[in-house]
């Protein structure tokens, strides 16, 4: 029995390894006569007949589930926009980014966190910036009501922490994380958020792969990034 976790990453830079691996199984498997179960896990895959059928499985073996048998149940939102150009196309998201956290995790037994995925290091602080902006525009909003730390906690918070962006959305209940951060000052955020400290955290991709956070309002910005080996 081998089992494949997150195998939609065979599109990856580790994508080539795992077809090797992959295909010299299923070679000596043939060899030797004995056969081998795959089993390949995904969250999100669009092309599933495809790799059952470069795993040798048949249509018996493959379960594609909707939404419909989460235990919870999840309700997605599309919206379109139409600037061509990236940065300002990123810009223009916040604001709705802001009244979608207000719509959707503001409730009346009190604020739900929310996870918003940006597409680079620059965007969790520019999205982070802008949400701490509006908050402190709105008049009817309380600016800090994302953040559920006392202010001996919040100091602390701050203390442990050494980038100033940070510190400065940490004040506000709102996150930023990215592998451009201290190792610690990640731990901290991490440990913010998991804790309900803080109520918003804006990270970039490296979050989502293998961390479990309980999020009840997600908010994916766009699905463009840039990539520093094709330089595109």
């Amino acid at each position: 029995l081998v089992i494949i976790d997150e195998i939609h990453l065979l599109g990856q830079d580790r994508g080539p390894v795992l077809e090797v691996i992959v295909s010299r199984m299923r070679y000596i498997s043939c060899n030797l006569d004995k056969a081998i179960r795959f089993v390949g896990l995904s969250t999100a895959l669009a092309n599933a007949h495809d790799i059952a059928d470069w795993l040798g499985i048949g249509i018996v073996g493959l379960y594609n589930f909707k939404p419909s048998v989460r235990p919870v149940p999840m309700t997605a939102h599309i919206q379109g926009y139409p600037e061509k150009h990236f940065v300002a196309r990123m810009a223009q998201m916040n604001k709705p980014c802001f009244h979608a956290i207000k719509n959707h995790a503001v409730k009346a037994d009190g604020i739900k966190p929310t996870l918003i995925f940006v597409s680079s290091r620059r965007q969790t602080r520019l999205t982070a910036l802008d949400i701490v902006a509006f908050m402190s525009a709105d008049p009817d909003e309380d600016p800090k009501q994302f953040c559920k730390m006392e202010p001996h906690e919040l100091e602390y918070a701050t203390r442990r922490v050494t980038d100033q962006s940070l510190k400065h959305t940490l004040e506000f209940g709102i996150g930023i994380h990215h592998a451009g951060l201290p190792e610690r000052d990640r731990k901290v955020v991490e440990e913010l958020f998991v804790e309900a400290k803080i109520m918003v955290l804006i990270s970039t991709s490296t979050l989502a792969w293998g961390v479990n956070f309980p999020a009840h309002l997600v908010i994916i910005k766009g699905t463009e990034y840039y990539d520093g080996q094709l330089k595109r």
